[in-house]
């Protein structure tokens, strides 16, 4: 009995024995010593051989990422060849209203502001001959005008006389708060300061009425009230003489835009310098000019029609205060659309940022053009 147990015992012990030695053999398979090489996949060790990381081409239902990519520049803005003309004289007679507008709009030319012509106001003619208001009331959306007639023909009278009375100045009064009451007119123009009769053909005749006139200070007065502009045309001379007369009426009220026609342009050969010009609008907010070319006696243009750099530094600087203002006369000179291409030429010279508001959106601002 005894030599049976004891040959149980040793089954048992040989048997706990080999279980023991089997799980040791089976966990060293399943470990990897420190100093072993580990064998890769065939892919893995593919993507270690480039230091480039490229992905896989997506499955064809795989949602692309968004990609991140650069805006293209906005492209600059040039000149389209349209544009508002906010100094112009027309006579109907010489040429129709839809022969104007057909011009127009071969030439470019969205709207015209018209206005009589100084000398034919200081001669006394009627503001119809020149289809002022007909043209506005015909074709609001072609023509805007301004009001001249029977006060600046007064005006005139009184400043070449020197003296006026009580009873001239109310008629002066009344007739133009009445024009601005009737909702006709978007201001008063052409307003001859200077004029020097033409030397070459035409109607004309020397106009001078200082800047600092009684009357001119009315005038102003009442086109703040309405919040409408002054066209003046004043040809330059000298420094010293006619300009203490603007500047007196731009002060006098500084509600009140006044437009200098004729950018350093003027029939008596001289032109105002860029240097006199940038000093007046820095001193005066109120100061605005339209642009004219008739060629080299233009201050501004070279002779190849190139901008002077000098005056481009200056429309860039104060670009609210200039527009185009041709002062062509359809149907009361021969071809004046020639002078179009001139304008259109200097508008395609502009800096795309300063482009659009000397086009039309400093018309559109002054004049309430929608």
């Amino acid at each position: 009995m005894l030599i049976i147990q004891r040959k149980s015992t040793l089954i048992c012990v040989l048997i706990f024995g080999i279980i023991l030695i089997s799980g040791c053999i089976s966990e060293e398979k399943g470990q990897t010593k420190p100093n072993d090489t580990a064998v890769l996949p065939a892919e893995t060790e593919a993507q270690t051989t480039s230091s480039t990381i490229s992905s896989p081409l997506p499955s064809e239902n795989e949602t692309l990422p968004t990609q991140i990519s650069t805006p293209s520049p906005t492209p600059a803005i040039r000149f389209e060849g349209r544009y508002i003309d906010v100094h112009t004289h027309i006579r109907p007679s010489g040429m129709s209203l839809t022969e104007i507008i057909q011009n127009m709009d071969k030439e470019g030319i969205d709207m015209m502001v018209i206005m009589e012509v100084p000398t034919a106001i200081y001669q006394g003619k009627p503001q119809t001959e020149y289809g002022i208001p007909d043209a506005a009331e015909k074709y609001p959306g072609r023509f805007i005008v301004l009001y001249g007639g029977e006060a600046i023909t007064l005006l005139d009278s009184v400043a070449t006389k020197g003296s006026y009375t009580k009873a001239d100045e109310e008629k002066f009064i009344a007739l133009i708060e009445y024009a601005m009451k009737s909702g006709k007119y978007r201001g008063f123009g052409e307003i001859a300061l200077r004029h020097v009769s033409p030397v070459i053909g035409g109607e004309g005749a020397d106009v001078t009425v200082s800047g600092d006139h009684p009357w001119m200070f009315i005038m102003s007065d009442i086109a703040a009230k309405y919040d409408v502009p002054i066209d003046i045309h004043m040809d330059f001379e000298t420094a010293d003489k006619g300009i203490a007369g603007l500047e007196k009426l731009l002060d006098h009220n500084k509600k009140t835009k006044v437009i200098w026609s004729h950018t350093a342009w003027s029939r008596t050969g001289k032109s105002v310098s860029v240097e006199l010009m940038r000093q007046l609008l820095e001193r005066h907010p109120n100061l605005y000019s339209s642009i004219k070319i008739r060629g080299t006696e233009t201050g501004f243009i070279d002779e190849d029609n190139r901008i002077k750099s000098e005056w481009l530094a200056l429309f860039k600087d104060y670009p609210e205060r200039f527009m185009i203002g041709s002062d062509i006369k359809p149907g009361i000179r021969e071809d004046e659309f020639r002078f179009i291409k001139r304008h259109r030429k200097f508008l395609e010279q502009l800096p795309p940022e300063i482009l659009k508001r000397i086009e039309r959106d400093n018309a559109k601002e002054i004049f309430k053009i929608n």
